[in-house]
């Protein structure tokens, strides 16, 4: 080998396997992110129809409702934030912890989110 020929690196098992996890979570999580946005589309919707009804009627404007923009904001924002806290933690780390940190990770972003889907709808109580 000479000093003009480049050495070329392949990338380990424990890359490749990681690699497979950080993907496999990325569309998990991706999934979660388009939920929620369709959940933020639904739930203004349905918000501006209720009171869009309501302005027809007479006295209905005392039971307007307003759209709770932050609870939607961050049911979208669990997922990504989830999602590089994890792929912070576990940068370093060997691939079974790396696959333990993402499952932990989704858990908790997912039963978080899935509250929150359950608690916008409450908020509103049409």
């Amino acid at each position: 080998m000479t000093a003009a020929t480049p050495t070329v690196r392949r990338p380990s098992g424990a890359f490749v396997g990681k690699l497979v996890v950080w993907v496999v979570f990325a569309l998990l999580f991706a999934y979660m992110t388009v939920q929620s946005i369709g959940n933020l589309v639904t739930v203004s919707q349905s918000v501006r129809a209720f009171n869009a009804f309501l302005g027809t009627t007479s006295g209905g404007n005392s039971l307007a409702r307003s759209t709770p923009w932050a609870w939607l904001v961050l049911d979208i924002a669990i997922a990504p934030v989830a999602f590089a806290v994890a792929l912070w933690v576990s940068r370093r780390a060997r691939l079974a912890v790396t696959v333990g940190v993402f499952v932990l990770a989704f858990a908790a972003a997912g039963a978080l989110w899935l509250d929150l889907q359950l608690f916008v709808p409450r908020l509103l109580d049409f």
